[in-house]
């Protein structure tokens, strides 16, 4: 029960948001240019702000668990190529296979992941954890650059490997990770006049794309891709992480290593895939959509891999 209210209390305030920002689109309260306005502010500024100031603060050039961070990489890029060798076969929209392959491998681990592990084992999960950010976040966002690149559906020009390493290098989100890195790695500090204002914006990233979320969620258009938003949430909450549990536990990972490993597999869609997507040319209304069901149902999901593997004594 109590691994249940833990899921429970994650999951709420982010709901809670989405449906702000549903209620204030439909009572007129915010238009549709302030949320395409607010839209590209999140993805240009906010969110990158919010990568260098988390791995800034927890980065600091440590890889010494390389098993673990050789197995959520190589995990993470098999589900990467997997997805992308189904989606193209199975959807027809360029766009669609795009925001689809970023919801079956892109996991809110930046704001699930660091409160789940230490929930469970405290701050000895915290270190684990702020090693692997240094790692997955850059990774998470260099793969969806290339992915959201190939399955643009507003690109006039043939995709080159200029072109993919160009959208890599300019990609606000990846700028925000390598300077945070950067900062992490040679303990740049900040005055206070300039660390208080970063971390004050900062913390609005995720509050703003959550509402912006909500007040682009239409329940009409959900029907149309009711299909692919499910199939989709069973392959992020469900298929992904038991794979990954069946292949991680004989591999020998146990307590805090796997309670990191399941952050990364078992948690829902990250947030900032949805205005990724829309800034990218995918489909990032179907995006919106991913995040949204896959937000709820990990409620239930988490706990119910947290209390299976209690159960079993492995985690």
């Amino acid at each position: 029960m109590e691994d249940f209210l833990f899921s429970i209390n994650a999951v709420a305030p982010l709901f809670i948001l989405i449906t702000a920002g549903y209620t204030a689109r439909r009572i007129n309260f915010v238009s549709d240019r302030f949320l395409s306005d607010a839209s590209r502010f999140v993805f240009n500024f906010l969110l990158p702000l919010m990568l260098f100031r988390n791995i800034r603060g927890t980065f600091h050039g440590d890889f010494t668990n390389a098993p673990l961070i050789f197995t959520a990489v190589a995990g993470i890029g098999i589900v990467i190529i997997l997805s992308s060798c189904m989606a193209p076969l199975l959807i027809k929209r360029r766009g669609q296979c795009g925001s689809m392959i970023q919801g079956i491998y892109r996991s809110n681990f930046l704001i699930y992941g660091m409160p789940l592990a230490t929930g469970m084992y405290g701050q000895d999960a915290a270190h684990s954890i702020a090693m692997l950010m240094g790692v997955m976040i850059p990774f998470y966002n260099v793969a969806a650059v290339v992915i959201l690149s190939v399955f643009s559906e507003t690109r006039t020009t043939r995709l080159s490997l200029l072109h993919l390493l160009r959208d890599i290098a300019r990609n606000p989100l990846i700028i925000g990770c390598v300077t945070g890195m950067l900062f992490g790695i040679f303990r740049i500090e900040m005055p206070v006049a300039i660390s208080k204002p970063v971390s004050d914006l900062s913390a609005a990233a995720s509050p703003l794309a959550l509402f912006l979320m909500g007040g682009e969620f239409k329940f009409k258009s959900l029907n149309n891709n009711l299909w692919k938003v499910f199939s989709v949430t069973a392959a992020r909450l469900v298929l992904v992480p038991l794979v990954a549990m069946l292949v991680f536990i004989p591999m020998g990972f146990r307590t805090i290593d796997l309670s990191v490993l399941l952050c990364i597999f078992a948690t829902p869609a990250a947030v900032s895939s949805y205005i990724m997507a829309g800034n990218m040319g995918c489909d990032g209304e179907l995006s919106g959509q991913i995040v949204v069901l896959t937000t709820v149902g990990s409620s239930l999901s988490i706990f119910l891999f947290v209390f299976v593997l209690r159960s079993i004594g492995v985690l």
